[in-house]
Protein backbone atom coordinates (compact mmCIF):
# COMPACT_ATOMS: atom_id res chain seq x y z
CA UNK A 1 0.00 0.00 0.00
CA UNK A 2 1.39 3.52 -0.87
CA UNK A 3 2.08 6.21 1.74
CA UNK A 4 -1.07 8.00 0.51
CA UNK A 5 -3.30 5.39 0.82
CA UNK A 6 -2.58 4.56 4.21
CA UNK A 7 -3.00 8.06 5.41
CA UNK A 8 -6.79 7.88 3.50
CA UNK A 9 -7.33 5.05 5.22
CA UNK A 10 -6.66 6.30 8.71
CA UNK A 11 -8.40 9.00 8.07
CA UNK A 12 -11.60 7.18 7.24
CA UNK A 13 -11.57 4.84 9.87
CA UNK A 14 -11.18 7.52 12.59
CA UNK A 15 -13.53 10.29 10.64
CA UNK A 16 -16.16 10.46 13.82
CA UNK A 17 -13.96 10.49 16.38
CA UNK A 18 -11.47 12.38 15.20
CA UNK A 19 -13.73 15.40 13.93
CA UNK A 20 -14.99 15.17 17.57
CA UNK A 21 -12.48 16.30 18.77
CA UNK A 22 -10.81 18.52 15.83
CA UNK A 23 -14.41 20.93 15.67
CA UNK A 24 -13.57 24.23 17.51
CA UNK A 25 -12.15 26.63 15.10
CA UNK A 26 -8.32 26.96 15.95
CA UNK A 27 -7.12 29.70 13.09
CA UNK A 28 -8.97 32.24 14.27
CA UNK A 29 -6.50 35.14 13.98
CA UNK A 30 -5.33 33.16 10.67
CA UNK A 31 -8.50 33.41 8.93
CA UNK A 32 -9.15 37.17 10.07
CA UNK A 33 -6.06 38.02 8.36
CA UNK A 34 -6.80 35.82 5.35
CA UNK A 35 -10.49 37.44 4.80
CA UNK A 36 -8.88 40.79 5.26
CA UNK A 37 -5.96 40.50 1.88
CA UNK A 38 -8.51 38.19 0.02
CA UNK A 39 -10.33 39.45 -3.38
CA UNK A 40 -13.37 37.88 -4.03
CA UNK A 41 -15.12 35.32 -2.18
CA UNK A 42 -14.87 31.73 -4.18
CA UNK A 43 -12.83 29.68 -1.99
CA UNK A 44 -11.37 26.22 -2.42
CA UNK A 45 -10.38 24.20 0.65
CA UNK A 46 -7.33 21.68 -0.09
CA UNK A 47 -7.64 19.11 2.09
CA UNK A 48 -10.52 19.85 4.06
CA UNK A 49 -10.84 17.19 6.30
CA UNK A 50 -14.41 16.71 8.69
CA UNK A 51 -15.44 20.76 7.69
CA UNK A 52 -14.09 22.45 10.61
CA UNK A 53 -12.77 25.34 8.46
CA UNK A 54 -16.05 24.84 5.89
CA UNK A 55 -18.26 25.88 8.72
CA UNK A 56 -16.26 29.38 9.30
CA UNK A 57 -15.92 30.13 5.35
CA UNK A 58 -19.63 29.39 5.01
CA UNK A 59 -20.82 31.55 7.64
CA UNK A 60 -18.75 34.75 6.43
CA UNK A 61 -20.40 33.85 3.48
CA UNK A 62 -17.65 32.87 1.03
CA UNK A 63 -18.69 30.73 -1.81
CA UNK A 64 -16.78 27.19 -0.33
CA UNK A 65 -15.70 24.18 -1.99
CA UNK A 66 -13.72 21.29 0.20
CA UNK A 67 -12.07 18.50 -1.45
CA UNK A 68 -10.27 15.56 0.58
CA UNK A 69 -9.08 12.05 -0.25
CA UNK A 70 -10.96 10.65 2.70
CA UNK A 71 -14.90 9.52 2.21
CA UNK A 72 -15.27 9.60 5.95
CA UNK A 73 -14.34 12.65 6.42
CA UNK A 74 -15.85 14.43 3.98
CA UNK A 75 -19.50 12.34 4.96
CA UNK A 76 -18.94 13.96 8.53
CA UNK A 77 -17.85 17.22 6.57
CA UNK A 78 -21.36 17.82 4.32
CA UNK A 79 -23.51 16.30 7.64
CA UNK A 80 -21.73 19.74 9.55
CA UNK A 81 -22.13 22.07 7.10
CA UNK A 82 -24.84 21.51 4.67
CA UNK A 83 -24.13 24.98 2.43
CA UNK A 84 -20.56 23.89 1.83
CA UNK A 85 -19.90 21.91 -1.15
CA UNK A 86 -17.61 18.91 -1.02
CA UNK A 87 -15.77 16.65 -3.27
CA UNK A 88 -13.34 13.38 -3.03
CA UNK A 89 -10.61 14.28 -4.52
CA UNK A 90 -6.49 13.73 -4.97
CA UNK A 91 -5.87 17.83 -4.34
CA UNK A 92 -2.15 16.94 -6.29
CA UNK A 93 -4.76 16.46 -9.67
CA UNK A 94 -8.32 17.94 -9.32
CA UNK A 95 -10.72 18.44 -12.44
CA UNK A 96 -10.82 22.31 -11.52
CA UNK A 97 -10.60 25.13 -14.23
CA UNK A 98 -7.40 27.34 -14.70
CA UNK A 99 -8.08 30.31 -12.40
CA UNK A 100 -11.37 28.94 -11.08
CA UNK A 101 -10.59 30.59 -7.44
CA UNK A 102 -9.85 33.41 -5.98
CA UNK A 103 -8.02 31.65 -3.05
CA UNK A 104 -6.89 28.13 -1.44
CA UNK A 105 -6.52 27.08 1.93
CA UNK A 106 -4.90 24.32 2.91
CA UNK A 107 -4.57 24.16 6.92
CA UNK A 108 -2.52 21.10 8.51
CA UNK A 109 -3.29 19.20 4.81
CA UNK A 110 0.48 19.81 2.88
CA UNK A 111 1.88 18.25 5.79
CA UNK A 112 0.63 14.49 4.57
CA UNK A 113 2.41 14.69 1.37
CA UNK A 114 6.50 13.41 0.79
CA UNK A 115 8.38 16.71 0.20
CA UNK A 116 9.09 15.16 -3.39
CA UNK A 117 5.71 15.49 -4.26
CA UNK A 118 5.07 19.04 -2.84
CA UNK A 119 6.09 21.02 -5.85
CA UNK A 120 3.49 19.49 -8.18
CA UNK A 121 0.73 19.93 -5.20
CA UNK A 122 1.30 24.04 -5.25
CA UNK A 123 1.62 24.05 -8.84
CA UNK A 124 -1.88 22.44 -8.71
CA UNK A 125 -2.93 25.08 -6.08
CA UNK A 126 -1.67 28.14 -8.40
CA UNK A 127 -2.99 26.18 -11.72
CA UNK A 128 -6.75 26.54 -10.32
CA UNK A 129 -6.23 30.12 -8.40
CA UNK A 130 -6.48 33.15 -10.40
CA UNK A 131 -3.30 35.20 -11.06
CA UNK A 132 -2.68 37.39 -7.82
CA UNK A 133 -5.11 34.81 -5.86
CA UNK A 134 -4.38 34.22 -2.13
CA UNK A 135 -3.24 31.08 -0.58
CA UNK A 136 -3.32 30.28 3.48
CA UNK A 137 -0.46 26.75 4.44
CA UNK A 138 -0.13 25.48 7.71
CA UNK A 139 3.02 23.00 8.53
CA UNK A 140 4.60 21.67 11.49
CA UNK A 141 7.98 23.18 12.41
CA UNK A 142 10.40 20.23 12.27
CA UNK A 143 12.02 19.63 15.72
CA UNK A 144 13.53 15.94 14.76
CA UNK A 145 11.86 13.98 12.05
CA UNK A 146 12.45 15.49 8.64
CA UNK A 147 9.46 13.28 6.82
CA UNK A 148 7.98 9.39 7.29
CA UNK A 149 5.27 7.35 8.65
CA UNK A 150 4.42 7.97 11.92
CA UNK A 151 1.92 5.60 14.07
CA UNK A 152 -0.32 6.87 16.73
CA UNK A 153 -2.06 4.70 19.65
CA UNK A 154 -5.06 7.21 19.44
CA UNK A 155 -8.08 6.33 17.65
CA UNK A 156 -7.47 2.75 18.48
CA UNK A 157 -4.23 2.97 16.64
CA UNK A 158 -3.37 5.08 13.30
CA UNK A 159 -0.64 5.37 10.81
CA UNK A 160 -0.19 9.25 9.32
CA UNK A 161 2.87 9.99 6.90
CA UNK A 162 3.99 13.60 7.94
CA UNK A 163 6.72 15.88 6.19
CA UNK A 164 8.01 18.40 8.47
CA UNK A 165 9.55 21.59 7.69
CA UNK A 166 11.75 24.72 9.11
CA UNK A 167 10.45 27.86 8.19
CA UNK A 168 12.75 28.84 5.77
CA UNK A 169 13.12 25.29 4.21
CA UNK A 170 9.06 25.63 3.26
CA UNK A 171 9.47 29.35 2.34
CA UNK A 172 12.05 28.41 -0.20
CA UNK A 173 10.38 25.65 -1.52
CA UNK A 174 7.22 28.89 -2.30
CA UNK A 175 9.40 31.10 -3.78
CA UNK A 176 10.93 28.29 -6.37
CA UNK A 177 7.17 27.83 -7.12
CA UNK A 178 6.66 31.25 -7.90
CA UNK A 179 4.19 31.71 -4.91
CA UNK A 180 5.17 35.38 -3.05
CA UNK A 181 4.98 35.24 0.60
CA UNK A 182 2.53 38.22 1.98
CA UNK A 183 3.25 37.20 5.66
CA UNK A 184 4.97 34.50 7.80
CA UNK A 185 3.66 33.58 11.57
CA UNK A 186 3.88 30.97 13.95
CA UNK A 187 0.82 29.03 15.70
CA UNK A 188 2.01 27.58 18.77
CA UNK A 189 -0.48 25.03 19.50
CA UNK A 190 -2.11 24.35 23.17
CA UNK A 191 -1.28 20.33 22.58
CA UNK A 192 1.17 18.20 24.99
CA UNK A 193 4.32 18.77 22.40
CA UNK A 194 3.43 22.39 22.61
CA UNK A 195 3.41 21.76 17.96
CA UNK A 196 4.17 25.10 16.33
CA UNK A 197 2.78 25.50 13.29
CA UNK A 198 4.40 27.78 10.46
CA UNK A 199 1.56 29.76 8.33
CA UNK A 200 2.42 31.20 5.14
CA UNK A 201 0.00 33.59 3.46
CA UNK A 202 1.00 33.99 0.11
CA UNK A 203 0.46 35.19 -3.93
CA UNK A 204 0.14 33.61 -6.70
Amino acid sequence: MDIKQKTVETYDKIASGYSADHFTHFWIEEFDFYKSIINGKKIIDLGCGAGRDAAVFVENGFDYTGVDASEGMLKVASERVPKGKFQKMDFSKTIFQDGEFDGFWAAASFLHIPKKDVAGVLQEAKRITKNGGIGFISVKEKSGMDEGIIDENKYGGISRYFSFYTQDEFKNILKQNDFSVVKMSMHTEDDERKTNWLCYFIKS
